[in-house]
């Protein structure tokens, strides 16, 4: 899918944002993934001052161009449509989400910084595919930023396929 053989894809990569388009049809769950050691729950409306220090902590130091989020976005966003994944009793991770029909579409995932690496982020999105699973879900759809290999890597795990790429201006 990536040939950088000559100057037309840094050409395009220069003009906008490139992401990958990935799914999966929820056959194949890993479950065996899921750590015991995370709670998943979905988002309290007193909560969402922490949690929108959370996203933000979590958002500007991934690799993904990053836009800060307020407040006033978060309370707008529906508390049934955002995991919160707790890791010892603390709020550590977050995952907003949205269906459309028999679709399920991860909108954001990001977990604090010194919480990396601990099965949280897998634990989360297995969580959600599931309930998707569950709820008559047949296929979950997103976009990866090219260059967030940790997400890639995660998604590739979790039995993702890159379908196509878009080029965002």
């Amino acid at each position: 899918m990536n040939s950088s053989s000559g100057g037309s894809e840094s050409a395009q990569e220069r003009t906008g944002e490139v992401y990958y388009y990935m799914s999966h049809d929820l056959k194949k769950l890993p479950l065996n993934l899921v750590s015991k050691n995370v709670k998943v729950r979905h988002l309290k409306k007193e909560e969402t001052p922490e949690y929108v220090n959370l996203v933000n902590e979590a958002l500007s130091r991934s690799p993904d161009p990053f836009v800060p989020m307020t407040l006033e976005f978060a309370e707008k966003w529906p508390l049934e449509q955002t995991l919160i994944a707790e890791y010892n009793g603390k709020m550590v991770a977050f995952l907003m989400f949205e269906s459309r029909g028999k679709t399920g579409l991860p909108v954001q995932l990001g977990v604090a910084p010194k919480y990396r690496r601990l099965g949280i982020g897998t634990t989360l999105l297995l969580t959600l595919l599931e309930n998707f699973k569950k709820n008559g879900i047949k296929e979950v759809q997103m976009k990866v930023y090219k260059n967030n290999t940790p997400a890639r890597n995660l998604y590739k795990k979790l039995n993702f396929k890159i379908y196509g790429l878009v080029i965002e201006h």
